[in-house]
């Protein structure tokens, strides 16, 4: 989910840029899909933290009263857990089809 919006931007800034966009990247994941205690500490980060939040943000190279007004935004909307299928927060794999002779061609067998 948040990979591909990543992707985007991956070439983009400095190494060091990239790292602290996975740092927030990482608390969107676990705010949304994580377990219970982790999703409130990424919660307590991403709405309440003034300070390391701000700090992530600037080393990020993005706006952190923009972001968060647009996490405020997805929250009162209710995109959280309850509109994620529990196999995605579960971290359950999901069973894809796969095609005829793909295990045959990929390990061998």
């Amino acid at each position: 989910m948040f990979k591909s919006s990543i992707l985007q931007i991956n070439d983009r800034g400095t190494a060091e840029e990239r790292l602290w966009r996975a740092v927030i990247t990482k608390s969107l994941e676990e705010w949304m899909c994580g377990p219970l205690s982790f999703s409130r500490k990424a919660e307590q980060f991403l709405f309440d933290d003034n300070n390391d939040f701000k700090a992530v943000c600037s080393s990020a190279g993005m706006d952190p009263e923009r972001l968060r007004k647009r996490l405020k935004t997805i929250r009162a909307r209710g995109i959280q857990k309850e509109n994620i299928p529990f196999r995605v927060r579960t971290q359950k794999r999901l069973s894809l089809p796969q095609p005829a002779g793909w295990g045959q061609r990929a390990f061998g067998v």
